[in-house]
């Protein structure tokens, strides 16, 4: 397995660097080249081991952030590599401050080199590309042997049946501009208007079907991906659906528009300003990501792309939500007859 060849090679090449780190402050603080040449000889063969068992359990992680990834992996590899080098010192030099010491001072140096040869594997491909070009057959497999099934009963016929046109109405804007709110009152004043209607929410989405995605670029855009996949399901039943992401990239809701129909896509773009926006900062947030306690957080540490053309705009810091939903309510006649 390539994998597996994977971790043994940055096995080899981690101990290569880490015995000779091994050597020089054994011998520099024991004043014995040759003892420092057994600590770190029999070093080898325990490290080895760890250090290949360390591997296999980082390799299972979830952690997707590579910096993060890299700095978690340098302190539990360090705790396990220094507790190694304190006991072998202690058993060859016989004394249990010796091994300590020797054990202390090769801390700092290796973590150094231990996130740099992290960064450095990082980039590397060995042992993953067999790995990649299974996934890919497999998706490719699964396309060949999918074939849709046609049904008689008709969008066309269930929108005659409910009186009304399937349409998706897609909220974006930041965190805290007022999506959900606006989103929750246009579909209460559909519903009341007698529209059959359905709301599709960012965190309540997270919270079951796409709770195994964070927020990278990569998983952003797998969200939106199966939002507009379930809400092209709703419309061809004839639902109105409300949906409301901050979806911060143009590609990401040109995708949606792509997957739903443009006929059937109406934008509203909720432009609050940042500013209102943290001072309201109900979740807290802003304040978080203020602090470096939330990575890729649009707005502060991730950026948002507004809509080029949007079908309307909306800043919840000028209108009410009354005057907003009644905006939106009167532009949404002219579609969903």
């Amino acid at each position: 397995m390539k994998v597996a060849k994977r971790h043994i090679a940055k096995t080899f090449s981690w101990r290569a660097i880490g015995t000779l780190d091994t050597l020089l402050f054994a011998w520099l603080l024991s004043g014995n080249v040759e003892k420092g040449v057994s600590i770190s000889a029999y070093t080898i063969i325990t490290k080895m081991i760890w250090y290949y068992l360390h591997e296999r359990a980082w390799f299972k992680s979830t952690i997707q952030n590579p910096n993060k990834r890299h700095i978690y992996k340098t302190f539990t590899w360090r705790l396990i590599g220094t507790l190694d080098t304190i006991i072998i010192s202690w058993i060859i030099l016989g004394d249990i401050s010796a091994g300590l010491q020797i054990g202390g001072a090769e801390t700092i140096t290796k973590m150094i080199l231990y996130f740099f040869h992290e960064k450095l594997w990082y980039r590397i491909n060995f042992g993953l590309d067999q790995r990649n070009k299974r996934k890919a057959k497999k998706e490719t497999d699964a396309k060949t042997n999918i074939v849709a099934h046609d049904f008689e009963v008709t969008q066309q016929e269930r929108e005659e049946r409910l009186g009304q046109k399937g349409k998706l109405i897609w909220f974006t804007g930041l965190s805290g501009s007022g999506k959900s709110t606006l989103s929750n009152a246009t579909e209460k004043r559909l519903f009341a208007a007698g529209f059959a209607t359905y709301a599709l929410d960012g965190d309540n989405v997270r919270s079951g079907i796409n709770s195994n995605l964070g927020f990278t670029e990569a998983d952003r855009k797998e969200n939106i991906r199966r939002i507009s996949e379930i809400a092209h399901l709703m419309l061809d039943a004839g639902l109105v659906v409300c949906a409301s992401f901050i979806s911060p990239f143009e590609k990401d809701r040109n995708m949606v528009r792509q997957i739903v129909g443009a006929q059937n896509y109406i934008e509203i773009y909720v432009c609050t300003p940042i500013e209102e926006c943290e001072k309201r900062d109900i979740k807290g947030l802003y304040a978080k990501a203020r602090a470096g306690e939330i990575d890729n957080f649009t707005g502060i540490s991730a950026p948002y792309q507004s809509p080029n053309a949007p079908d309307i705009s909306i800043d919840t810091s000028n209108n009410s939500v009354e005057e907003a939903t009644e905006m939106i309510f009167n532009h949404l006649m002219t579609k969903l007859k």
